[in-house]
């Protein structure tokens, strides 16, 4: 007999549990499954139900978890809320399946004449029997709606960080290690070029501006819903058709309670929905809430499925859990028969009910295919809609004349009267392009993006036409002085640099070849009270004197505004009027997510953070990078290849994909052989 292969034990009860006990059941142990005995079969495989006692780490986890959410549901007073048992009737099984030294595991809470397999699934329940049994039952077995949409509705009381339960302490060895120079975080990356010049073209605006160019009605859109400040209780409207995207599921757990909550998807459509709340008074029966709809095509599988804005994320925002990607490179070989065309149609990991959730294993093989590909994805990229830019350069200036001989102050009068007759300014024609796809983003001229540099290496102490970093406001410096600090350690230092993109162009690289380039003014993030020592700020004469002209405009004044800035900060353009910076494609880390760290998905792995604890701040780093809090490095997309359109992208992702699969089980294949013992004849 093989001995049982526990869940993890990570979780135990924590410090002075506050019990809760349920006043009402449904329960009926003649529900319970009868196959509880463990039996091999002749192929050395297991097929039953082994009881969970209530002091086993998984049966800990769900007491900790309803509990928690029901106290916060009732609002009970502050405590580590914990059930003292499940109701009368219910018992939680363990499905062992499989190989006898390796089944698989699969938990279920049986009881009311229906199993549970999560504990997202059984809180509505919970509620309900907590309350007089009056009203109907929310939980997908008595509603029959979709859990990801009682899931959704549960925002407020759903733990989706970690659970409030005990968890072993981290080793110091298990800490990730953060490197702290940039240099060993970019040594892999290309070569750059970047600049800082002068739009002398047009002094008015920028010469990277055309508002006389034909503009995609889609980039309209998206730059429009890019700027536009979000209602309260209401997320902007982050993605744009065709970007790739984090779609939250029904959690589908797996045997060391490694879940898989999140699936990656391509962005098929976008839509505004009207949500009709009902008022408690006054003559106007009803409000309507607008939100954000996206129609997402789910990777590997390609199911479509509608969510709401509150269940998708940006891709550069969730890492998929170490632990399941153990469990895909220790899969054994037979099970990666599934990975075939058929078997890929026929998966749903989001069924309508009352069809029941595919279990962790059978998800682990589309699962697997749908990261390859999206980890393909973010490898390519292309530029779209070219255009030819007519540029008016100013004629060259006319030559000194030579202090010299008769003849030659006669050479000189002949050629400035030719110059005289010759074409006044030159025109100059430049390939450019609206917008271009940067991995998994969709990124358009006119967007704010992030840069893989922070501030602290941006010109540090300022430099010409590059102006120093902002320091800490005036309530920061109060606090820092008080605390013995210096205010010079402080501000934007530690933050992100922007680019607000002007203009994506080629041009003749010092290789050779053509290269892409973006143009556009440099901003950083301020304190709100900080003091711009640098305003109000006037074009420079040739002598650095005040010129008497008009200021300039500064390059990326045309246009669309920029979008919202983080709570607390302030953009602040950090190049002299006048000047715009030139750099290649290399340097851009991705597009900025305005309010993202409010999003329900994001903002409870946010809140665990001790501001106090510098490891724990990193740990989140990859977060507070989206929004522009730090470096760009921190999370950026890299792409190396390029593509020649989108279709190709998507095409040649998902073929390389597969086949970098097939050749992993193609290996552990041949490891399996060759460590075979074969009996000699």
């Amino acid at each position: 007999m093989s001995s049982h292969r526990n869940h993890s034990n990570k979780h135990a009860l924590p410090d002075d549990p506050v019990y809760i006990e349920f006043p009402h059941s449904d329960g009926n142990s003649n529900t319970w499954p009868k196959n509880t005995t463990e039996e091999i079969d002749d192929e050395g495989c297991v097929n039953y139900m082994r009881p969970v006692d209530l002091d086993e780490s998984i049966c800990i986890k769900w007491r900790v978890g309803v509990g928690d959410a029901i106290s916060m549901q009732l609002k009970y007073p502050t405590g580590n809320h914990v059930l003292r048992d499940f109701p009368s009737g219910y018992r939680m099984f363990d499905h062992n399946k499989g190989k006898a030294g390796s089944p698989r595991h699969d938990v279920y809470l049986f009881g009311p004449g229906c199993r549970f397999r999560s504990v997202p699934e059984f809180i509505p329940h919970a509620i309900w029997l907590m309350g007089d049994l009056s009203e109907q039952c929310n939980c997908k077995y008595c509603s029959k709606k979709p859990q990801r949409e009682i899931t959704s509705s549960m925002g407020n009381i759903l733990r989706l960080s970690p659970s409030p339960s005990r968890l072993l302490p981290r080793t110091r060895a298990d800490k990730p290690v953060v490197k702290s120079r940039l240099a060993e975080r970019l040594k892999d990356s290309n070569k750059f070029y970047a600049s800082v010049q002068r739009s002398s073209a047009l002094p008015q605006i920028s010469p990277h501006i055309q508002t006389d160019s034909i503009m995609l009605v889609e980039r309209n859109n998206d730059l429009r819903a890019a700027v536009r400040t979000p209602l309260a209780e209401c997320l902007p409207r982050y993605f744009r058709e065709g970007e790739l995207v984090w779609c939250a599921i029904e959690p589908i757990v797996g045997p060391q309670d490694e879940a898989i909550d999140f699936w990656p998807a391509i962005i098929d459509e976008v839509s505004l929905r009207n949500q009709r709340e009902g008022l408690p008074h006054g003559s106007i029966p009803e409000s309507i809430h607008q939100h954000t709809g996206y129609t997402v095509k789910f990777l590997a599988i390609s199911r479509t499925y509608y969510f709401p804005d509150t269940m998708v994320i940006p891709y550069q925002s969730y890492i998929c859990p170490n632990g399941i990607l153990q469990q895909m490179v220790q899969r054994p070989v037979g099970d990666w028969e599934d990975l075939n065309a058929e078997a890929l149609s026929k998966f749903d990991p989001c069924p309508p009910q009352p069809a029941i959730t595919p279990t962790f294993f059978d998800t682990l093989t589309p699962f697997a295919l749908a990261l390859q590909i999206a980890s393909k994805l973010c490898e390519f990229w292309c530029l779209t809609d070219e255009w030819d830019a007519k540029l008016t350069l100013p004629p060259l200036p006319r030559p000194v004349p030579p202090l010299s001989s008769l003849q030659s102050a006669i050479e000189f009068a002949g050629s400035n009267n030719a110059a005289n007759r010759a074409p006044g300014p030159r025109v100059l024609t430049q390939t450019r392009f609206q917008g271009l796809w940067w991995g998994g983003e969709r990124i358009w001229a006119g967007d704010l993006v992030r840069l893989k540099v922070p501030r602290s290496c941006l010109a540090p102490a300022g430099a010409q036409n590059i102006f120093a970093p902002s320091g800490p406001g005036e309530k920061n410096k109060i606090e820092i002085n008080n605390t013995g600090g210096d205010p010079a350690d402080f501000g934007a230092t530690s933050r992100g640099v922007f680019l607000k993109i002007d203009s994506i162009s080629l041009v003749d690289g010092t290789t050779g070849r053509r290269e892409c380039r973006v143009l556009g003014m440099l901003y950083e993030l301020a304190e709100v009270d900080w003091v711009d020592p640098n305003l109000p700020r006037f074009g420079l004469s040739e002598n650095r004197s005040i010129s008497a002209v008009k200021p300039p405009t500064p390059a990326s004044a045309e246009g669309y505004p920029l979008p919202v800035a983080p709570t607390g900060y302030k953009y602040r353009a950090i190049l002299a009027p006048g000047y715009e910076a030139v750099m290649s494609l290399s340097v851009i880390s991705g597009r900025y997510y305005p309010c993202l760290l409010k999003h329900p998905k994001i903002k409870p792995l946010v809140a665990q953070v001790d501001i106090m604890d510098h490891d724990s701040i990193l740990e989140v780093g990859h977060l507070w990078s989206l929004e522009g809090l730090f470096g760009g490095y921190k999370n950026s997309v890299n792409p190396r290849v390029y593509k020649a359109t989108r279709e190709k992208m998507m095409s040649d992702a998902t073929k390389t994909a597969k086949g970098e699969l097939e050749e992993h089980i193609r290996v552990r294949l041949a490891e399996t052989d060759s460590g075979m013992e074969i009996d000699s004849l």
